[in-house]
């Protein structure tokens, strides 16, 4: 089915690969015949911005997965075990995380980019609370509030 996309004059859009402005003064109309990842330029998060926060790592990820068709692939499973690491540590967003979880395993990747988004939101309007000073499992891993991160509760692997 047809997209009709409308860019604003300067906006960008990725489309299948390529990143495309308006350089007009006017808005601009396209219509996207194929079936291929589009994304308006509020929902692209650039390299420089993928650390600023946790939600902001992890929309990263689900961004890179919806852009390059991630399912089914082994980045698939990091990026669960990320959501499910981030829900630890703010267990208020746990019921969005879930949501981004099992529209993952659908094969639904920009439903849960259009709900990772909602945390970046949340996130800017101060709704995402401090993060769990819950311990990982095992009793390693986070002791403080102050030195939470999402990254403190990823699995290590075998040769770490």
């Amino acid at each position: 089915m047809p997209l009709k996309i409308r860019i604003k004059p300067e906006g960008k859009i990725f489309a299948g690969g390529a990143v495309l402005k308006n350089v007009g003064t006017r808005p601009a109309e396209l219509l996207v015949l194929s079936d291929g990842p589009v994304l308006r330029e509020d929902y692209m998060l650039g390299l420089d911005r993928q650390h600023e926060s946790d939600a902001s790592n992890v929309y990263f990820l689900l961004q890179v997965i919806y852009l390059f068709k991630g399912k089914g692939k082994p980045l698939d499973q990091l990026v669960i075990k990320t959501l499910e690491s981030f829900a630890v540590l703010y267990p208020a967003l746990a019921g969005d995380v879930r949501q981004i979880v099992a529209h993952l395993e659908a094969g639904e990747t920009f439903k849960a980019l259009r709900l990772g988004h909602r945390l970046l939101d949340a996130e800017k309007s101060g709704g995402v609370p401090p993060p769990s000073c819950s311990p990982a499992a095992g009793g390693e891993g986070v002791t403080s509030c102050a030195a939470a991160k999402v990254s403190d509760l990823q699995p290590r692997s075998e040769g770490a």
